[in-house]
């Protein structure tokens, strides 16, 4: 249980961790289709086939990417749930697993150089303000939501 614990955690901090890292300034999903958005950045029909064609063979990378990081987790938990653990095995393993983890960044960071190149510097800037801007106001109202909770009915 305990050895399931830190592999969840050491997935967590080591897969998650790089491509948050790289994509913090990078709004989430098919922000290209936000009518703001497009307004925003004076995006054209033909930049938003791009970008449409960019996500979808990224996607398909990564959603086979994420598969292989996911059965290198398994298969270095399974040696380490064995009872004896082979030393070399399991830094073998391990060797693959980050080379998995490396290969799943890579493809997101390759998007991002995509989408980059398609908006241009000035615009891709605009892009991060923008996102900024939007997850500032988030935390702000996340805040305010913890500060001032509704009372739930009947609680009193």
């Amino acid at each position: 249980m305990l050895s399931k614990f830190f592999s969840t955690l050491f997935l967590l901090v080591f897969v998650i961790s790089p491509a948050m890292v790289t994509a913090k300034d990078f709004p989430p999903g098919k922000w290209w289709h936000n009518p703001q958005t497009v307004e925003k950045l004076n995006l054209g029909d033909e930049e938003i086939k791009m970008l449409d064609k960019q996500f979808v063979d990224s996607r398909r990378k990564l959603i086979k990417l994420k598969s292989i990081v996911e059965s290198e987790q398994f298969e270095l938990d399974n040696l380490f749930d064995s009872k004896s653990i082979n030393k070399k095995e399991s830094m073998k393993q391990f060797d693959k697993l980050q080379q998995a983890r490396k290969n799943l960044s890579t493809e997101r960071f390759r998007l991002l150089l995509e989408v980059r190149n398609i908006l241009g510097l000035e615009r891709f800037r605009q892009l991060k303000e923008h996102n900024k801007l939007r997850r500032q106001k988030i935390r702000r109202e996340l805040r305010s939501m913890r500060n001032h909770p509704k009372k739930i009915p009947g609680s009193e």
